[in-house]
């Protein structure tokens, strides 16, 4: 484990459509609590921290749009994600996946089929009313949504060119003001430089940040100059936090390093 292990959070602060800060509320003791108890079993990759991030940013959304996750597997991130809708105003979660596994799972030849733990899952968890599954891969389903997306989480094919061609089909289907979270952009070569080419040094994205994995941005018609220079900066802080991720040093120098890396990114 490196530098800044698994378990760092960067204390999010996003902003609305205009320019005034929105503090997203953190989970409750109890509520966090409890999606721990729920996720603990379901198989997956995703950071307490990071649920929490897809939680509050999921529990946010007004219904405008609908939220679009990329790659959903066993249904870990689904969940947070479901529960978050549940707790605001109730939006529609579609989780797109073909349910074959990834290209790991696929090494030794054996067929991979995801689909009916992810709908148990989903069912102890109490999400079911809020999730719409879609049985395809990201290109399938994008050929035919219409729908506009408030909330997009990437997390499908990590290969340069299946990161690049998501970003590409889903971006114009989010909404201006909305956010796009994309996954494994520390230590993943595909997720990390299509969030460094199109997040970091985009113009038409704001209020970019990362919660250990997650880079997020907050989509506008075009960025300010102020903007910019924030994504450089930030840009720059996510460089470092990957190289020290792969740091060994004594948890007491972590948790020094994780403090640092929250209070950088206010």
């Amino acid at each position: 484990m490196g530098l800044l292990g698994r378990t760092y959070s960067a204390g999010v602060t996003v902003r609305d459509g205009s320019d005034g800060i929105v503090n997203l509320p953190p989970l409750s003791s109890d509520v966090r609590q409890e999606l721990l108890a729920l996720t603990a079993g379901v198989e997956g990759w995703l950071t307490v921290e990071e649920g929490e991030l897809l939680y509050r940013l999921a529990r946010a959304c007004t219904g405008e749009g609908v939220i679009v996750e990329i790659g959903s597997f066993k249904g870990k991130s689904t969940i947070w994600l479901a529960r978050g809708s549940l707790a605001g105003a109730r939006t529609r979660v579609v989780a797109i996946d073909p349910h074959t596994g990834s290209t790991e799972h696929r090494h030794d030849g054996a067929p991979v089929w995801t689909y009916d733990e992810f709908l148990a899952n989903l069912h102890r968890a109490g999400v079911e009313e809020v999730v719409r599954p879609v049985v395809a891969t990201s290109a399938e389903a994008a050929a035919h949504f219409d729908q506009l997306v408030e909330l997009l989480f990437i997390d499908g094919d990590h290969r340069y060119e299946m990161v690049r061609q998501d970003f590409e089909l889903w971006f114009p289907k989010l909404m201006e003001g909305g956010y796009l979270l994309m996954h494994d952009t520390i230590r993943w070569a595909g997720p990390r430089r299509v969030a460094r080419e199109s997040i970091y040094r985009s113009r038409n994205f704001r209020h970019v940040g990362f919660v250990h994995s997650i880079t997020f941005g907050q989509k506008v018609a075009e960025n300010t100059p102020a903007d910019r220079w924030r994504n450089r900066y930030l840009l720059l802080l996510h460089t470092v936090y990957d190289r020290l991720s792969y740091v060994p040093v004594p948890p007491a120098i972590k948790r020094v390093a994780k403090a640092i890396f929250a209070r950088l990114q206010a």
